[in-house]
This record gives structure tokens, C-alpha cells and sequence, in this order.
């Protein structure tokens, strides 16, 4: 079977590297492309050459362009805006920001000041618009490039990325007559992002709860949703620690071995480095206050997200005692390196504290206890986000909320005093979120057996453009043009000179940084010479006179 999978960029590898593994394996001729390069991130187009042995690598994939492709994007951002407006995001404010700030046209940014709508008006408007991204035409550049690989599954991941382009790839395969997969990553993507926009042959979810919110928030039928499990998490269940604890422990930069605690830093969307250090030194300060030594003595490991390690580059923990930071630089995930060092973390540590991130899922895997500490500049992102009750106990999660760094405190405590007091929680959680269908069945292969049912089935007719849609267009395109126009009214012409000048600013703050920190530490350690140094030759001789 010929498949062909467009991810939105390189990033993605880390969610399907184990589906790429097994779809090569079972003899599948598979082509890999992107839609977005990302050579800023760790994770480049130069990721892709990794599998070159095992696929086809297409590289960047053509994109929908010209008047068109524009009036996709902006008739695609206010849907996945309106979608905000339903009454179960409105608690999440922080999410309708960001997707008023990266999609939104202009023109429409009055819909802000509408607080919520019912859920049947807010379906309504969507279907509208869907209809209107109907009446766009397909990318001709799209089609000949389907055709040109002639593929018979297209798999294409999120697709609900904002304003993602695609939704064009999706209608360019129905032109064509090819079966089309939805593969959703992660398990905060159909609540923290856009909309689906169009209902492909199949979407593969997780679970059941990412089913519910597929039909409920983006109009999936149930018989067009396949639950697989999270095949991402496999090797978890598999792999085993690649170090001793006193090797890793000297590696990490941990002062000894005793038990410590694993800080995993989350998304710059959910708390920019620069908020989330001072963050982190409070909560190291409570606890070297703590009345139980055992919380008071604890050791620390801080471990920086890749994408979102700008303000921990310089150590600003290394005036703290007890306190490791590793790795020190940022790193690509998707380096076996860089994974079995994140799994040693976890394996070695005696609990795992963070924000709101997917490394709580992977500690529970692992079965070590996961906390979180609710506080005021991360609201919006913990209990701001639907995603994050999941992790709840009172939907079945296993995470430890607490309300007040004293309780915090409390909690940290029982569980240096009982390690496996949390272990049925989380044994729990992972049967029903991670693997549905049992927890010695890996997912991977539930995944691809899916694809290959999805490609087994008869071929279907190519779909022909509806007449209305003809007559729709110019309204489509006379409301893109008049949103351009009030785009192109309100630009500032000094946005790219600032922006570089803050670029500029912020790597010559990094480089001080890091000469400050060199000269600094190259101080200490000349200070702690001379006093060795005066020890060994003036105070050491004094002594034995006396």
C-alpha cells in the first residue's frame, strides 16, 4: 500500500516515528512530507533524512498560495475563533488570546467583544463558514502533486493547527478520489487549537474522551473516529534506564544521590521561561523551609523545555544548593540521546513536579508520583484549558493539585514518606487514556492497522464542485479582499525593524549572560583555589604550631 503523510512540520516525527517504524516494516511504500520547514526549532527538515532509509522524504510539500490561498487562511481564522465563543471555553481565556493573535483578521477582531455564544449558534456559524471553505477552489499544485505519488491512504497531522492549510490537502485528495486519515498528536490538540474544518474518511484519537471532543467540538461523526491509543507512548512501556542512578546523577549535575525531585518545564504558551524561573525559585525556597527534612533535604532537578529554554540557558539556578539543571542547552526530542536522558530523569527521580505538560502523562507511565501547584500567573493555562482536567482525579486522572504552597508542601511530604502510595491512581489512568485496549497491547500497531483497513476499502469517486459554490465565490473572495485591505490599513510599517531590533536585543542579552556567568564562575573557582591554597600553606601550619 502507497501512503503518503504530510505532518504540519518536523516537530511531529516525535509523535509518529513508531507508526513510520512499523508502516516500513509491514512492506508499506511510505512518503513523508511537511508543510512547514520550522529550521528555528530544533527539529528541522534535516529530521526527516533520519527515516530516509526506511521512506520516501518529500521534503516541504507545495502550499495553497495566491488570492486564494489567502482568503482559506483568513475565512479559516475567524472559524477557528468562533469556536472560542462556545460556552466550554469560557473559562480558557488565554486560548482565545493566542488564537485571536495568530489568526484573526483585522476586520473581524470586533467578534472579540462578544462574551459567548449558545452551542447551537456557534455550529451554526461554523457550518456556515465550513460551507464557504467549500466554495474555495482546490489547489491545483496540490492535485498534481497528490497524482504525482498517487498515493492510497493520505495521512496528514493535526490538521488543527490555526488556520492550517491542510484542509486543502484534505479537499485535494476528495478531488482526486484518495482516502484521507486525520491523525490527531497530542492530547490537549482538539481543545487548544483550531478547528477541524472539514470531516475526512477517518480521524484516529487516543481514547474515548478525545472521541467525545472530536464529535462534540469539531462535528465528527462517531463511526468516522477510531480510537488507537497513544502510540507515541510505547517505547515507554518497553524501555528501561540506561544509567545507574549515581552515573546519572553525576551527568545531571546533582551533588549526590539522594532522592530528588524532577521539575519539568512546559510550553512557552503555558509559562514563558521568563515567568517560570522566578517560579521555580520560590518553590525551591518553600521547600527548603519545609518542617519535614525529608522535603527540606530534597534534591532538585530542573528540567527546560526544548522549545522554551531561553531564560534557563545561563543556570539561574546555580547560586541554590541541592539543585541540578540538565540539559543546560537547548536540545532536539528526538534524539535517542535526548529521549532516554528525559526517561532517566523520570525513572530516577522520586517524584515529578510541573505546570501543565505532557511530561506528567509520561511519569505516570513510568508510575512515579505527579504534582502540580496551582498559582496566579499560570490560571489561565492549568485549570484555563480543558485539557488539563483530564489529568484530574475527579475525572480519573492521577495528578496532585494543590491550592497553596503549604499543601503543596503536605502532599510532597506523603510521598517521600509512601512512593507507591499514588501507583493504583495512575495504573488507572493509563489503562483508560493511554491504552483503551489494554495495557499490554502496544498502539502502534492498532494504529497502522487501522490505515491499512482505511486503504482496503474500494476507492471513492472524485468529488465534483457543487454549483452554488460558483456563485459563493465572489462573496468569499470580495469579504477576503476587504479584510486584506483593512489588514493591509492597520500594518505597521515599523513592526519588522522592531521585532529584529528585539531579536538583536535578546541574543546580546543571552551572550552577556553566558560571558557574566563564565567570568563569574571562573572567579569562584580562583576564589575557592586561594582559599584551599591559604588552608594548606598558612592556616593548616599555625594550627599544628600551636
Amino acid at each position: 500500500m502507497k501512503i503518503l503523510f504530510i505532518m504540519d512540520s518536523p516537530e511531529y516525527l516525535r509523535f509518529y516515528d513508531s507508526v513510520i517504524e512499523e508502516c516500513a516494516a509491514r512492506g508499506h511504500a511510505l512518503s513523508l512530507a511537511v508543510s512547514h520547514g520550522r529550521e528555528k526549532k530544533p527539529v528541522g527538515v534535516e529530521g526527516l533524512q533520519a527515516y530516509a532509509d526506511r521512506v520516501r522524504i518529500l521534503g516541504v510539500a507545495p502550499q495553497h498560495e495566491g488570492a486564494w490561498g489567502s482568503a482559506a487562511y483568513r475565512l479559516r481564522g475567524v472559524m477557528d475563533f468562533i469556536r472560542y465563543l462556545h460556552p466550554d471555553f469560557a473559562s480558557a481565556p488565554a486560548l482565545r488570546a493566542r488564537i485571536k493573535r495568530k489568526v484573526l483578521p483585522s476586520a473581524y477582531r470586533w467578534l472579540d467583544a462578544i462574551p459567548r455564544l449558545p452551542p447551537v449558534a456557534v455550529r451554526a456559524i461554523e457550518r456556515a463558514l465550513m460551507t464557504a471553505d467549500r466554495a474555495i477552489p482546490v489547489s491545483e499544485p496540490l492535485v498534481a502533486f497528490l497524482r504525482e505519488h498517487d498515493p492510497d491512504v493520505l495521512m496528514v497531522s493535526p490538521l488543527v493547527a490555526a488556520a492550517s492549510e491542510q484542509v486543502d490537502w484534505i479537499k485535494a485528495a476528495r478531488a482526486c478520489g484518495l482516502r484521507t486519515m486525520v491523525c490527531i498528536a497530542s492530547w490537549d490538540n482538539l481543545t487548544n487549537k483550531g478547528l477541524m474544518r472539514i470531516e475526512p474518511d477517518l480521524v484516529a484519537v487516543w481514547n474515548d474522551v478525545q472521541k467525545r471532543e472530536a464529535q462534540q467540538y469539531h462535528y465528527i461523526p462517531a463511526h468516522k473516529v477510531v480510537t488507537t491509543g497513544a502510540q507515541l507512548f510505547d517505547r515507554w512501556f518497553v524501555q528501561r534506564a540506561s544509567r545507574q542512578r549515581e552515573e546519572f546523577c553525576i551527568r545531571a549535575g546533582l551533588p549526590d544521590t539522594q532522592p530528588f525531585l524532577l521539575f519539568t518545564c512546559s510550553s512557552s504558551f503555558i509559562s514563558r521561561s521568563n515567568v517560570e524561573v522566578p517560579f521555580v525559585r520560590r518553590w525551591i525556597t518553600a521547600l527548603r523551609a519545609a518542617d519535614d527534612p525529608r522535603v527540606r533535604n530534597v534534591r532538585v532537578l530542573v528540567r527546560p523545555h526544548p522549545y522554551n529554554c531561553q531564560e534557563w540557558e545561563s543556570n539561574p539556578l546555580a547560586d541554590l544548593a541541592g539543585v541540578g539543571m540538565y540539559p543546560t542547552r537547548a536540545y532536539n526530542p528526538v534524539e535517542p540521546s535526548s529521549r532516554t536522558d528525559f526517561f532517566d530523569s523520570i525513572y530516577h527521580s522520586a517524584g515529578v513536579v510541573g505546570v501543565n505538560t505532557s511530561a506528567m502523562i509520561e511519569a505516570a507511565i513510568i508510575g512515579r508520583p505527579v504534582f502540580s501547584l496551582l498559582t496566579e500567573e499560570f490560571a489561565n493555562t492549568q485549570e484555563g484549558t480543558i485539557h488539563f482536567h483530564h489529568l484530574l482525579p475527579e475525572n480519573g486522572g492521577f495528578l496532585r493539585v494543590a491550592p497553596t504552597i503549604e499543601a503543596h508542601v503536605h502532599q510532597l511530604s506523603e510521598c517521600l514518606q509512601d512512593p507507591d502510595r499514588a501507583l493504583a491512581q495512575t495504573q488507572r489512568f493509563v489503562a483508560s487514556f493511554i491504552r483503551p485496549h489494554g495495557i499490554e497491547r502496544p498502539a502502534t500497531p492498532i494504529f497502522v492497522d487501522a490505515i491499512e483497513q482505511l486503504g482496503a476499502q474500494s476507492a471513492e469517486k472524485p468529488e465534483s464542485t457543487p454549483i452554488w459554490a460558483f456563485l459563493l465565490r465572489p462573496v468569499v473572495r470580495t469579504a477576503s479582499a476587504l479584510a486584506g485591505a483593512v489588514d493591509w490599513l492597520q500594518r505597521d510599517p515599523l513592526k519588522r525593524l522592531r521585532r529584529r531590533c528585539e531579536r538583536i536585543a535578546h541574543r546580546t542579552r543571552k551572550v552577556f549572560s553566558r560571558i557574566t556567568e563564565s567570568a563569574s564562575s571562573r572567579v569562584r573557582r580562583r576564589a575557592r583555589l586561594v582559599k584551599k591554597r591559604w588552608q594548606r600553606s598558612v592556616v593548616k601550619p599555625l594550627r599544628s604550631r600551636w
